[in-house]
């Protein structure tokens, strides 16, 4: 699908250089450019070091798993209503999730869980605690105190994990209102998961 956004992109046909080279490798890595990478075409530097920063965080060594860094993508997205994001995530976590529910209902139901409402979603006592993380960042950022991180150290979260559960959260906070103040949509092959109220 290509997307309908509110500024100005380049397309792969059209870019040259840097950000020739690094539409191509989006192409090269998933098949395609995705719509959230279309949109930062426009500056070739925002692209290359978005990417950069999302491809640490998200695929890069870690205390938390990949399933946990996507479960924590989709419970932001979805507290801030940001559609495109929850529904790519969602997307991506149902992939992540099939080495550790291979039932296909099972993965299915959990990832619709979570979209619907990760407060009522089966998680586990420390999947819980990251969520609740997420949501507290995202809505009141200004309360958060020391004893916050110690319920995650309770779980069993090391410094390491919970400053990557941080930046992980701290990110889609930023690329959700990228994504709304842009008009980014969601690519057509997505399937719809769960429903924002």
């Amino acid at each position: 699908m290509i997307s309908m956004p509110w500024i100005k992109e380049i397309r792969p046909k059209e870019a040259t250089g840097l950000l020739k080279r690094q539409l191509d490798a989006a192409i090269q890595r998933a098949g395609r450019v995705w719509n959230i990478v279309q949109i930062m075409s426009i500056n070739e530097m925002t692209l290359k070091d978005s990417i950069r920063f999302y491809q640490t965080l998200m695929m890069g060594d870690s205390p938390l798993s990949r399933s946990q860094r996507e479960m924590l993508a989709v419970v932001v997205s979805t507290e801030n209503q940001c559609y495109y994001w929850h529904q790519a995530h969602a997307h991506d976590l149902r992939e992540e999730i099939q080495t550790e529910i291979p039932n296909p209902d099972q993965a299915d139901a959990y990832v619709h869980a979570l979209v619907k409402d990760w407060e009522k979603a089966p998680l586990s006592p420390a999947d819980q605690a990251l969520c609740r993380l997420a949501a507290k960042i995202t809505h009141q950022h200004d309360q958060m105190s020391p004893g916050d991180l110690d319920e995650l150290r309770a779980h069993g979260f090391d410094d390491h994990g919970i400053h990557d559960a941080v930046q992980v959260i701290a990110y889609f906070n930023y690329i959700n209102r990228v994504a709304h103040a842009l008009g980014v949509e969601p690519e057509r092959f997505i399937r719809p998961w769960g429903q924002l109220e």
